[in-house]
């Protein structure tokens, strides 16, 4: 499966309060993903998440432009972290996502 990433400002795992789940994008829908939700930061903190450890929580489903999103019913704890990567906006004002594109 393509690596998950869950996007935050603050570095830390997510709770789904707000809509019930937790939002995530595989490797390919990243770029989208911060560009359209979070413009109001210069960097951010990109978790990739274990699809191991989500287990049943993880769910497949229809989002942005009928894209399958991942989204994880129930929180993100650290023991689903496997990698954290911080990321900032290059020159373009967009996130700079070398190194973390390429990756399995």
């Amino acid at each position: 499966m393509e690596s998950i990433w869950h996007a935050t400002p603050a570095g830390t795992p997510a709770d789904p309060a707000d809509e019930g789940f937790v939002h995530a994008s595989f490797t390919g829908q990243l770029a989208e993903t911060l560009r359209l939700h979070y413009a109001a930061h210069d960097s951010l903190v990109l978790l990739r998440l274990d699809p191991a450890r989500l287990g049943e929580r993880l769910v497949i489903e229809p989002s942005r432009g009928g894209q399958q999103f991942p989204h994880i019913y129930g929180e993100v704890t650290a023991d689903d972290v496997v990698e954290r990567a911080a990321v900032r906006r290059g020159a373009d004002g967009a996130f700079d996502l070398g190194g973390v594109i390429d990756r399995p």
